[in-house]
């Protein structure tokens, strides 16, 4: 689990917590972050940390709001004297904890890990006073999950891929409900290549790094970590993969979940284990 619980006594908030929101966003979707801790506030005492991502206060859901929600959120559960037991619970989803299990995939049951990157509601875009844009309906989303399972593990693995390395891959990508191919390294259109990559059976790109668009974001995220000779699966959501919008050309229909079957064939130019 990536999600941890903080505690705190409403009696010990009279300084508050000592720490900043802040808000990131993509697509529709805007998650509320802690983007900075004061030294020996309560926050830093307590072990929250920057770039935990607030998932709920109180067991009220805060991944559908802002930052200013959120603070609002914990002023209402300071001053509520419903069920009072003088104690809050703030839940964070620390995004350090999936990222260190992608590293260490042999060690979890199944070799697999799962992370939420977006929660289920609505997504509609909506003006400032929540009415509905111009030329906009109303839309919803499913739980937005990323599954991350190794399928073959790396003969030897003391250095796995990081920010900046430049990775050459195989893979295959189809679309979860109907198991349909839409993409692949070694993939051909009608008997001829996809443009940009020649007749070429893998392909290269800088992790993390590679311009948006060139490939869904699942990919940044999946392959942290991957090994030489590691063959991994990501499961990856919508909201980062093809969106509300699908790619209708690759046959890949609209909110399509999708999957990527990969293998890391060289880490900068090197094909040997590491």
């Amino acid at each position: 689990a990536d999600e941890v619980s903080i505690t705190v006594r409403k009696s010990d908030l009279s300084q508050g917590l000592g720490l900043e929101l802040g808000e990131i966003s993509f697509r529709t979707n805007v998650r509320v972050v802690v983007k900075s801790v004061e030294p020996n506030s309560l926050a830093s005492k307590l072990g929250i940390k920057k770039g935990w991502v607030v998932v709920s206060v109180n067991g009220e859901s805060a991944e559908r709001t802002n930052a200013e929600g959120v603070a609002i959120m914990v002023y209402r559960a300071v001053k509520s004297t419903t069920n009072d037991d003088g104690i809050i619970t703030l839940r964070f989803r620390d995004p350090s904890l999936f990222q260190n299990a992608l590293n260490d995939l042999s060690s979890y049951p199944g070799g697999e890990v799962t992370t939420t990157v977006a929660p289920a509601g609505d997504t509609t875009q909506r003006n400032a006073d929540g009415s509905v844009k111009r030329g906009e309906t109303v839309t919803a989303q499913d739980e937005q999950r990323v599954t991350v399972s190794q399928l073959v593990p790396p003969r030897m693995c003391n250095r796995g891929a990081q920010l900046d390395d430049l990775l050459e891959i195989s893979y295959v990508g189809t679309v979860v409900d109907t198991g349909d191919v839409f993409d692949g390294s070694a993939v051909r259109i009608n008997g001829q290549g996809i443009p940009g990559r020649g007749n070429d059976v893998t392909i290269f790109f800088v992790l993390k790094k590679q311009p948006f668009g060139q490939f869904p974001p699942g990919f940044d995220v999946g392959l942290e970590g991957i090994c030489v000779g590691e063959r991994r699966r990501l499961i990856i959501p919508p909201v980062l993969a093809y969106g509300s919008q699908g790619l209708p050309r690759r046959g890949v229909p609209p909110n399509a979940t999708i999957q990527y079957d990969v293998t890391l064939i060289s880490i900068n130019g090197l094909a040997t284990p590491q």
